[in-house]
């Protein structure tokens, strides 16, 4: 007689998951707990619930700066070829780097508003 095993079900859900985070965002992290579980009696807060409030919180304004700041100097060059490239007609990557340094491309960012009274491209 063979003996039956129960089989298991090997696709368990895992409900939490390690994420990495900066140091000092950690360190933050564990400020806001040991103040939020500075209390006589519950449980325990845990940063879980701490980031989903947190998460909540967040805007499209936010996303959007979060987005911008995740733009290096090569993407946001490339952002601006295109838009010459809508105005003006289709020009290399190259040929737009030359064209960096005219004053044609000074004129264009001013009319594209990207330039404060210093002439620094503003981000």
């Amino acid at each position: 007689m063979e003996a039956k095993t129960a089989k298991t079900n090997s696709k368990t859900t895992q409900k939490m998951k390690s994420i990495r985070i900066s140091m000092e965002n950690q360190k933050k992290a564990e400020r806001l707990l040991a103040l939020a579980n500075k209390k006589k009696i519950g449980r325990t807060v845990k940063i879980d619930q701490a980031l989903g409030i947190a998460l909540d919180l967040l805007t499209e304004e936010h996303v959007k700066k979060l987005q911008d700041q995740s733009l290096s100097n090569e993407d946001r060059k490339e952002i601006l070829r295109q838009k010459w490239a809508d105005q003006y007609g289709p020009i290399s990557k190259d040929a737009f780097t030359g064209l960096m340094m005219t004053a044609d491309f000074q004129n264009f960012l001013n009319e594209q508003g990207l330039t404060d009274s210093s002439g620094i491209i503003g981000t």
